[in-house]
């Protein structure tokens, strides 16, 4: 007698169907990444200022970070986050600048529809963080417009390379976003939420090189971040799904017998070696 073998789970991220936006993303991160790297180094990371993930003060309603996302992740500011950071990631020396078509844009961001439709949300995102002084953008007849990067916090301030500033001994004044991001499709197989929560993670395990696992609570995420426990638990989800972090909840004895759970959150970088194109199979 055979045994009839259920059929997995379908995948609640990705369908067969993402299957081809995710190899042009991958084929245009890597087309960039090799325009990117030079013979006498490593592809760099994209640094990524502090002050752009964390409140800078209590006054401060939100990160630049969130106030790009939005409170509740939705597409624009998907789009508006990816986007900046690909902005940073694209721009390491000279003005800072890059002048590629909005359309390799939104293939390495994997929107669908990216020759039209895709086209058109990278437009809106780059009209919006040039209103907010995160970008300047110089129109050119007839050419792709220049995107000068300008400092994380959304000051309006030229940009400079935040390793330029940092003293030594002192504490980092940026971190880390690895380029397989971009180079093996994560960013765009992934949410704009599951972005800033990893962001998050770089932070508090010092880009992932603290041995002991996270300890971050929903209110310390909120309070630190302005990120609401609903993003929260969905952002760590998803990054669950993909291997990319796991966690475990423990009880916590606090006085008088009182109990509470704290979340352990241990980070697996060595998951974004593998494209998440191995999750379609």
């Amino acid at each position: 007698m055979k045994l009839q073998l259920d059929d997995p789970p379908p995948n609640p991220y990705l369908s067969t169907d993402d299957q081809m936006r995710l190899e042009d993303a991958q084929a245009a991160g890597s087309s960039l990444a090799r325009r990117l790297s030079t013979r006498s180094r490593d592809l760099r990371s994209c640094p990524v200022r502090t002050e752009f993930i964390r409140r800078r003060s209590e006054r401060e309603a939100a990160p630049p970070m969130m106030t790009m996302l939005g409170s509740g992740g939705g597409r624009g500011g998907d789009v508006r986050l990816k986007l900046y950071l690909s902005l940073l990631w694209a721009s390491p020396g000279g003005a800072h600048d890059t002048e590629f078509v909005a359309t390799d844009w939104a293939r390495l961001l994997g929107l669908p529809q990216y020759s039209t439709n895709g086209k058109r949300r990278v437009y809106e995102a780059l009209n919006w963080l040039a209103a907010r002084g995160f970008i300047d953008k110089q129109e050119r007849p007839g050419l792709p417009s220049t995107v000068v990067i300008l400092h994380e916090s959304g000051s309006g301030e030229p940009y400079s390379k935040p390793s330029s500033q940092a003293a030594k001994g002192g504490k980092p004044t940026y971190r880390q976003l690895q380029s397989a991001w971009w180079t093996n499709a994560w960013l765009a197989a992934l949410s704009g939420r599951a972005l800033a929560f990893w962001l998050v993670l770089m932070d508090e395990s010092n880009n992932g090189t603290k041995t002991e696992a996270v300890w971050l609570s929903e209110s310390q995420t909120s309070e630190k971040y302005a990120i609401s426990p609903y993003l929260r638990q969905h952002a760590m989800r998803e990054l669950k799904h993909f291997g990319l972090i796991t966690t475990r909840r423990q009880l916590t004895r606090e006085a008088f017998g009182v109990t509470s759970s704290r979340t352990r959150i241990s980070l697996h970088l060595n998951a974004l070696d593998q494209s998440p194109l191995a999750r379609l199979d």
